[in-house]
């Protein structure tokens, strides 16, 4: 069997319920007749009833903003990774895992993030497919490579993002932080670079490698510092656009084992190392929007005020001296 190929600078983490576990479709039945209904059967019919109830309960509650309780799926962590350990915050021996979280980011929040990407992603946009967004240093896609947002506001004259535009987005950071401290029973995480939005165009075939974003990676080898991965998704994988799920492949880095449908608000987060080769599969069309934010246990590689570069809010007419 040959072996999995080496990873490539991907664009999502390099861009990433459990709703769509990898499961093979069970085949149909013949009809048979149905027999008298017993009590027994009545009482499994109420159940169903029972059931069907409280799913749609629950389903009324995601309607409504609430965030569903996360499931937890706990993996062996990888002894490659997360060295050195740092007491109380690196994961070990059956610590890491991984969850998917239905609603965490409200209607309002997701309105905000959405107006950061769109704002910054007009100055720019990459030929082949992906835009990559990063407010802490600056980076936005253009064409083959590269430029500075900050920069690029300047030039162009466009009034620059203020810490209220980006308050929403520190906001999320810092919820997403808490809820993977929890989570997996950790403390003193940092945030890392890089942390960023990520635009995956399905009308762009890629131009160089790097636009090739479907190749399975995993995130310490890709990235280094981190420990922890988020993906927040802001666009819907049945509405925005097709294909662009998140896949946690095996250790062979060949089959699947669990595929991710992005929906608006759902949050994906999990540990980094080797027990997490993942990648994005291909956008076919349309475009498909998310957020990354990475944490580490390493206080050397912590971003202590990502969003330094807003400016501060104008004071209003008649405040201040």
């Amino acid at each position: 069997r040959p072996r999995p190929r080496p990873p490539r600078r991907d664009l999502e983490t390099s861009d990433r319920s459990v709703t769509a576990a990898m499961a093979r479709p069970s085949k149909p039945r013949k009809a048979q007749q149905q027999p008298r209904r017993s009590a027994s059967g009545r009482g499994l019919l109420a159940g169903v009833v029972l059931a069907a109830v409280a799913a749609l309960l629950g389903l009324r509650g995601r309607l409504a903003g609430v965030a569903e309780r996360p499931s937890l799926v706990r993996t062996t962590c990888s002894r490659r990774d997360y060295k050195p350990a740092v007491p109380g915050c690196s994961p070990t021996g059956d610590a890491c895992g991984r969850l998917v979280l239905d609603g965490f980011a409200s209607a309002e929040e997701l309105a905000g993030l959405r107006a950061i990407a769109a704002r910054g992603m007009a100055l720019g946009g990459g030929d082949g497919g992906p835009t990559i967004l990063d407010l802490q240093s600056g980076a936005l896609s253009w064409r083959d490579k590269f430029i500075d947002v900050w920069a690029a506001f300047n030039a162009s004259g466009t009034p620059p993002f203020t810490t209220r535009d980006v308050a929403v987005y520190a906001d999320v950071v810092r919820r997403i932080r808490s809820l993977a401290e929890s989570t997996f029973g950790v403390s003193g995480l940092h945030l890392t670079a890089p942390t960023f939005f990520s635009r995956h165009s399905g009308d762009r075939p890629p131009k160089t490698e790097h636009d090739e974003y479907w190749h399975v990676h995993v995130d310490t080898l890709q990235y280094g510092s981190f420990t922890y991965t988020a993906l927040l998704y802001l666009a819907d994988g049945d509405v925005d656009f097709s294909g662009g799920r998140l896949a946690f492949v095996d250790d062979r880095w060949e089959r699947p084992l669990e595929r991710v449908v992005p929906r608006p608000g759902k949050l994906v987060l999990f540990s980094s190392g080797h027990e997490h080769p993942h990648h994005v599969e291909r956008v076919e069309s349309g475009e498909r929007l998310a957020l990354t934010v990475a944490f580490t246990c390493d206080p050397e590689a912590a971003l202590h005020d990502f969003l330094s570069r807003a400016v501060p809010e104008p004071e209003a007419e008649g405040e201040g001296g």
